[in-house]
């Protein structure tokens, strides 16, 4: 099913550094493309996805314990702005020459979230209901440069404490292409799997603490 093959092609650019750049740019736009003609769809994918990747991190973790501050901002626990480069440096080395874009630890998250982004991080703090919530009120169209830098940033986070090869994070996606498609169409599926999957998925509970 195209609509499917869509966040297969995504997924593999974002498991496989070495893809082509075309690959990549094409997958890229073939995803967004699908988030604007089945915006109910691709709302319903990239809130599981990101809600269920969260949920796998350490319950320590201060990544899982964002909070929206008085001006609407989202916070880390020492209350420093979250979604940016520097969050990282709490498990990472800072880069050597200053510039975390020239750093290979640190590339992935050179870029800072956007405010939508950050939101939509804490939004799936409270699970995917809460997620899927904001995604919907996102304007049809506008729903990929929200979510997919978010998922982004929660597989980034995986990888620190499971390593490059984390077989979850192609999973999830693959699992919300399908249960998406069951949703969409007044359909069950799996729950209870669904939740075995992230009870046998999770970051080791107190690994942050070991790694700080």
């Amino acid at each position: 099913m195209p609509i499917r093959d869509a966040v297969s092609r995504w997924t593999i650019t974002r498991c496989d550094p070495l893809v082509v750049h075309a690959y990549r740019e094409a997958a890229d736009d073939e995803l967004r493309s699908t988030s604007a003609d089945f915006p109910e769809w691709f709302a319903l994918w990239a809130s599981g996805v990101l809600a269920d990747l969260i949920e796998t991190l350490d319950p320590e973790d201060p990544w899982r314990n964002t909070t929206v501050n008085g001006a609407g901002a989202v916070v880390l626990p020492d209350g420093s702005a979250f979604g940016t480069w520097h969050n990282a440096t709490d498990l990472l080395p800072l880069p050597p020459e200053g510039d975390p874009a020239l750093d290979v630890g640190l590339a992935a998250v050179a870029q800072p979230l956007s405010p939508e982004s950050a939101l939509l991080w804490h939004a799936a703090q409270g699970g995917r209901e809460e997620a899927l919530e904001q995604m919907l009120a996102i304007e049809v169209g506008g729903a990929y440069p929200v979510a997919a830098p978010s998922i982004e940033r929660a597989m980034f986070r995986r990888r620190v404490f499971m390593g490059q090869e984390d077989a979850y994070i192609p999973q999830v996606c693959t699992d919300w292409s399908l249960r998406a498609d069951r949703i969409t169409a007044g359909e069950s599926w799996d729950e209870a799997g669904a939740a075995r999957l992230r009870a046998g998925s999770r970051v080791e509970p107190g690994s942050w603490r070991l790694l700080i």
